[in-house]
């Protein structure tokens, strides 16, 4: 059983700065040893990974202080996903993180009793269709999740977004599934 956690984007948003994801997140691990968080960026242009991931060393250290983070490179991300608990997808560009994932093999088969989190751009690439607040464009994920997903809804990330018409395209597109809509901060859990 792999858990998924799914955010809707900018978890120090939350009205606790995130305290109940992080809980969330490291449920049912042993509390007596470290938490290994492989923080991957691969969803992001390179040129910001290292900072991205000082701010998330800070941040994690706020509410798990028995987190390890592991910054995730492609060229060893399977044997770094196999010594880790957590995988944390920075949000981005779907894209960019299939393309990535695509290069580092059968990542897929290594999920198992796993904590796999992806915030914004990220959680879509985990979903089988995802509407963009800032273009109005329904995307298609991987699929991984059955289930249709718009991140940041109704938040000012972007101006002028028609997040009720961006909302009825996203139903209406191919097959009926179950849609969440998570505001800034908010995360909701997938056991499968």
């Amino acid at each position: 059983m792999t858990k998924y956690i799914l955010v809707g984007g900018y978890i120090y948003k939350a009205a606790d700065g995130g305290k109940a994801f992080c809980e969330e997140m490291v449920k049912g691990l042993d509390s007596n040893k470290p938490v290994r968080i492989l923080d991957s960026m691969f969803a992001r242009t390179e040129d910001s990974w290292l900072a991205k991931f000082e701010e998330d060393k800070i941040f994690f250290s706020k509410f798990i202080p028995n987190a390890e983070l592991v910054l995730a490179q492609v060229e060893n991300f399977l044997e770094q996903l196999k010594d880790s608990d957590v995988v944390f997808f920075q949000g981005g560009v779907p894209f960019e993180l299939i393309s990535k994932l695509d290069l580092t093999g059968d990542w897929k088969s290594q999920l198992d009793r796993k904590v796999i989190v992806g915030t914004s751009g990220s959680a879509d690439t985990f979903v089988k269709y995802y509407g963009v607040g800032k273009t109005g464009r329904i995307g298609e994920g991987l699929g991984i999740i059955l289930i249709k997903f718009i991140p940041h809804w109704k938040s000012d990330y972007a101006p002028n977004i028609d997040w009720d018409s961006l909302l009825e395209n996203l139903k209406s597109y191919k097959e009926d599934l179950p849609i969440h809509t998570l505001k800034e901060g908010e995360f909701v859990v997938f056991n499968q």
